[in-house]
């Protein structure tokens, strides 16, 4: 079962703030623990060490759960994610409340959690936390067991000063490194957000423009059955009636009516296939040869050369009929541009099984490039647009890619690229 807190094939973003929340929580921690000990040991203050010990003990548990929840199936929320900073905040007040107050140079790491809360909350939120930071700051300047040396000699030397400061210097250094970081961080997942809802919108709108075309194909098949009947009728007439000279243009008309009729067949049992979810089972070469015999039957007076690679050919893979649709339009693409020399190579790599359809036609300008995958684009005076735009769809239902480049020497590649794991089936 897919885990609810990826979306879209990527980590929920309140998941990924949390996760971040947690390094930042453990980096302070430690740091905290470092400083209590230090100053127990060092500097001499006379503070309430074990209870010091025992809240930050506690803190650490809070952070261990944390980490465990960061990585259930569940997704985080605003609110949760809005909780843990307000213990953060709580908590690290406690801290300082026991170790000088505000005079603690570490007071500025309150400003981490109210930065993460205004980059990553809505605002009530960002607000709320604010006014518990500025209320635990105020407190903090009354409320508090001050740092005070074991002996008077600390003070008369300097070295509390010069704590103070290094303290104050450390404690800026560490709350800039963590702001910047988280802050980055979330960027960085905002714009992955955006790019995948880009990609979302884009994916629908062409599921839309699919629904439209698949719905008038679904009329149109319908309706060209009867007069297919009927030139069936009047082909087998003048078959009667032939002379010597019509007879191979009749016999080709035949075969041609036998094929449109063989494809509105196809395209109802292609239809019915991906309604039960059935598809074929073929090995790569015997793939390559029926579709190169179906295409060779539509554009008998193209030239076609193919090639295989020697461990691609007992390759078995499993497609439905509209991957054999969106290669046949590949290659009347081609056939259109460069009728006598088009070029269909079949490879794989240990990822993906690449279909290479290569022609010497003028190519593509950089305008027509961009619009390769819009559907009633068309480079061709009588084309309708939808050839490109069907085998790109392809390509996507199966999470693959239809790319153009420019063919070395003159022409056009297109490759079409079907990742194995979903369409190999082992042997």
């Amino acid at each position: 079962m897919v885990a609810i807190a990826k979306q879209n094939g990527s980590l929920n973003p309140n998941t990924a703030n949390l996760r971040g929340l947690c390094i930042i929580r453990s980096l302070v921690i430690a740091g905290q623990f470092a400083a209590v000990f230090y100053a127990e040991a060092q500097l001499g203050w006379l503070l309430p060490y074990v209870t010091l010990k025992l809240l930050l003990a506690a803190i650490s548990v809070f952070a261990a759960f944390s980490w465990w929840r960061s990585f259930r199936s569940w997704p985080v929320t605003d609110i949760e994610l809005f909780v843990h900073l307000c213990v953060d905040t709580i908590g690290f007040s406690a801290v300082l409340y026991f170790s000088g107050g505000a005079n603690n140079p570490f007071i500025s790491y309150l400003l981490v959690p109210l930065c993460i809360s205004a980059a990553t909350l809505p605002w009530a939120y960002a607000w709320t936390l604010s006014i518990l930071a500025c209320a635990a700051y105020s407190l903090l300047l009354f409320f508090y067991i001050p740092l005070e040396a074991v002996s008077p000699l600390n003070h008369q030397h300097g070295a509390s000063p010069n704590t103070h400061i290094l303290g104050m210097w450390a404690s800026f250094l560490v709350s800039a490194l963590l702001i910047s970081y988280f802050v980055f961080k979330m960027a960085h997942r905002l714009r992955q957000r955006e790019n995948e809802l880009a990609r979302s919108r884009e994916h629908r709108l062409q599921d839309e423009q699919m629904l439209a075309v698949a719905t008038l194909a679904a009329g149109t098949a319908h309706e060209l059955g009867t007069p297919l009947s009927t030139m069936k009728v009047i082909l087998e007439d003048l078959a009667e009636q032939k002379s010597a000279e019509d007879a191979d243009d009749i016999l080709l008309l035949e075969q041609q009516l036998d094929h449109c009729k063989d494809i509105l067949n196809k395209l109802v049992s292609t239809a019915r296939d991906l309604s039960e979810g059935e598809v074929i089972s073929i090995t790569a070469g015997d793939y390559l040869t029926e579709i190169t015999e179906r295409w060779q039957i539509l554009r008998p007076a193209c030239e076609l050369k193919t090639s295989i690679s020697g461990d691609t050919t007992s390759l078995l893979i499993q497609l439905d009929g509209t991957v054999s649709q969106a290669i046949l339009n590949l290659l009347n693409n081609a056939a259109d541009v460069s009728p006598s020399d088009i070029y269909l190579e079949l490879r794989h790599t240990s990822s993906k099984l690449i279909f290479s359809i290569e022609d010497r036609g003028p190519g593509l300008s950089p305008e027509q490039a961009a619009m390769f995958t819009k559907a009633f684009v068309s480079t061709k005076g009588k084309g309708r647009g939808l050839g490109l735009f069907l085998s790109h769809a392809t390509a996507n239902r199966y999470g693959g890619t239809l790319s153009w480049q420019q063919r070395e020497g003159g022409g056009s590649q297109v490759e079409l690229k079907l990742p194995l794991d979903k369409i190999q089936r082992p042997a």
